[in-house]
């Protein structure tokens, strides 16, 4: 009976645990997470993976509450469409962990539904009480470094129009691609300037290159 009543008690205490699968192609940052996770008392890292398809198919098995998510994978086709497959899992919810600060990403990978961004910079501590946080439902959990919530959002429009200029486009150019004059596109510059505090057109130019907008898909 008392075998009976310890077996009972251990599985009741294995179902409360966080379960967390860790996707990570950096060796030593794998190993390292997952030692260190793994000796929270109310953690369990039921897997890992080098891969996007190895961890959705492990995700897929094992239903994990927490993935933990690294966003530049060798065989990922871009942040967005990486984090919009594993937000459609069912009952999990994803935590980016990346050394990739910029505002772009931060904003577009928000919006695919992921519950929370750190950086790799952040202490197991702070990585451990973000997992905690999220699982109770507490979303989304952000780096404090990239946590510009007071700050004005961007719109998807304006996103466009920051990938066009980032690339390089001229008015002419960008207002063929959005079906519009260029004298519109001059104009939305010019709110852009104003919503952002920026002082010129070069300026806006240079925050977008270095916010990572010329690297984003430039459909609207």
């Amino acid at each position: 009976m008392g075998a009976l009543a310890g077996n009972a008690m251990s599985k009741k205490q294995n179902k409360s645990k966080i379960k967390i699968l860790l996707v990570e192609d950096h060796e030593a940052t794998l190993k390292g997470l997952r030692s260190e996770l793994s000796a929270e008392a109310d953690f369990e890292v039921v897997g890992i993976a080098t891969t996007s398809e190895e961890g959705l198919n492990i995700a897929r098995n094992l239903h994990p509450n927490i993935v933990l998510l690294d966003l530049h994978l060798p065989d990922s086709e871009g942040p967005k469409s990486l984090t919009e497959s594993y937000c459609a899992l069912k009952d999990t919810r994803v935590i980016i962990f990346s050394g990739d600060a910029r505002a772009a990403i931060l904003q577009i990978v928000l919006q695919t539904g992921v519950s929370g961004y750190l950086l790799k910079s952040e202490p197991i501590a702070k990585v451990a009480d973000a997992i905690r946080q999220v699982a109770s439902g507490n979303v989304p959990v952000i780096s404090a470094e990239l946590d510009n919530s007071h700050h004005p959002k961007v719109t998807g429009a304006e996103q466009h129009l920051l990938t066009l200029l980032a690339r390089g486009m001229k008015y002419q150019e960008i207002g063929e691609k959005r079906f519009t004059s260029p004298e519109t596109v001059r104009k939305q510059v010019d709110a852009l300037l104003d919503k952002l505090g920026v002082e010129s057109r070069e300026a806006l130019i240079a925050w977008a290159v270095d916010n990572g907008y010329g690297k984003l898909d430039p459909a609207p």
